[in-house]
């Protein structure tokens, strides 16, 4: 049976507006993101959960080979939840399973998402040796949730069974040895929650209830959607050059800021990590710094890395200069409110970019109300200095003078800021 893709509507991208009359408008690097997701349910057939799937753009499924595609496949659907949806707008507070390759279970590729809310699943075609048992042993002590995908009854994967929280049974392929098989995954492990896919229909639903089964996937209650946004496809020469930051302990916060400011794209995702991941933490953020302390070295290290695994792409370096120059600019005209004028900024060019609702990306960054009320109502001192950019850069006199503010003090607030973006843009892209 064929899916029924079920877009989430997205504007296209806008252009950047110039710096001044007549200079050339930028357009920002985008970029499709797709992610499938299917509804798990429980025996009363209250939703309870989702599964994440891969999504390519301009394919409803994911037929893609063993190896390093799969890992890539796997690094888009991680870094497009946690980094460009958000996991309340994909998944509000539902448990979330998250298929996995070898690579991503015995550590060599990153795990940047926290444990509160996501399920490990093994899946079907990873041996399970004494490197993926110790894997998933480490895991679990970690606080993370495991589940063996698609199991049917393989001797050679209880070892696995025993170590789950979760075991999925695939109702179509097992046939007649349905009930045999989840007889023996009660046996192997009486505490695992058996999840039983390809549920086609209520005769099947009804054999699955008699069986014993706890959790239940299939078109019958659920078909798969997929859900489609835009995002900026941060930088890769950022990236690699943030891996080798962060991984020197020379380098200190204030640089490793700087060098994620340099990249709005990677800006909005840290600030967007920090809220989907449930970072501990109750407190507002208010600028990058805060999140990427909250965020941390080594989280932030995975997240960059899984990005460079996602395919990341250069992007336009007009771009990101208009965009930088608009926040240095907010933050020059408040320097009191730094922070706030700059992450207000930040976020107003990438919302131009993307063509989204400004509104939109402060609900998926989960940053304070006071960027908030500087970006959306352009309230305080932040948001009265972004209007004023914004009016300068549309070249309109009456809405600078609104804001507070002379034509010749944001003039010069904005070609400082663009000189400085100018020269941040060249040092970091410039030298690979």
């Amino acid at each position: 049976m064929s899916e029924q893709p079920v877009p989430r509507p997205v504007a296209p991208a806008d252009l950047l507006a110039p710096a001044t009359r007549g200079a050339a408008t930028a357009v920002a690097t985008v970029a499709p993101v797709r992610v499938g997701r299917q509804g798990i349910y429980d025996r009363e057939r209250r939703l309870v959960a989702y599964e994440l799937l891969f999504r390519a753009h301009g394919r409803a499924h994911a037929d893609l080979p063993l190896g390093p595609e799969q890992d890539h496949a796997t690094s888009q659907v991680i870094s497009a939840t946690f980094g460009d949806f958000g996991v309340e707008q994909i998944a509000g507070d539902k448990l979330l399973f998250l298929n996995l390759t070898r690579g991503f279970i015995t550590g060599e590729l990153p795990m940047p998402c926290s444990p509160q809310q996501v399920v490990l699943e093994l899946l079907e075609h990873v041996e399970v040796d004494d490197e993926v048992l110790a894997s998933l042993s480490r895991l679990r002590a970690e606080g993370y949730r495991v589940a063996v995908d698609d199991f049917d009854g393989d001797p050679g994967r209880l070892a696995a069974v025993a170590l789950a929280d979760y075991v999925k049974v695939d109702l179509e392929a097992t046939g007649a040895a349905f009930e045999d098989v989840v007889a023996g995954v009660r046996s192997v492990n009486p505490s695992a929650t058996v999840v039983v896919e390809r549920i086609e229909d209520e005769e099947a639903f009804q054999r699955c209830l008699r069986a014993g089964a706890d959790l239940f996937q299939g078109y019958h209650l659920q078909r798969p959607v997929t859900l489609e946004s835009m995002s900026l496809t941060p930088s890769q020469i950022v990236c690699l050059r943030l891996v080798r930051a962060l991984t020197g302990s020379e380098t200190s916060i204030g640089e490793i800021e700087q060098l994620v400011a340099t990249d709005p794209a990677l800006s909005v995702r840290v600030l967007r990590t920090v809220s989907s991941v449930a970072a501990g933490t109750s407190s507002e953020i208010t600028s990058l710094r805060q999140a990427v302390v909250l965020l941390g070295r080594r989280q932030l290290c995975s997240w960059v890395v899984l990005m460079l695994l996602g395919g990341v792409t250069s992007v336009d370096t007009e771009a990101l200069t208009v965009v930088l120059a608009r926040a240095g600019a907010c933050a020059r005209l408040a320097p009191r409110h730094y922070d706030v004028a700059y992450t207000a900024g930040l976020l107003s060019g990438v919302a131009e970019a993307l063509g989204l609702d400004p509104r939109e990306l402060v609900e998926t960054t989960g940053v304070a109300a006071s960027v908030r009320a500087a970006l959306v109502e352009r309230e305080g001192p932040a948001g009265r200095a972004l209007e004023a950019v914004l009016g300068h850069e549309d070249d309109d006199a009456v809405r600078v003078a609104g804001a507070g503010h002379s034509l010749y003090e944001v003039s010069r607030a904005w070609l400082g800021a663009l000189g400085a973006a100018m020269a941040t843009v060249g040092a970091v892209l410039g030298d690979g």
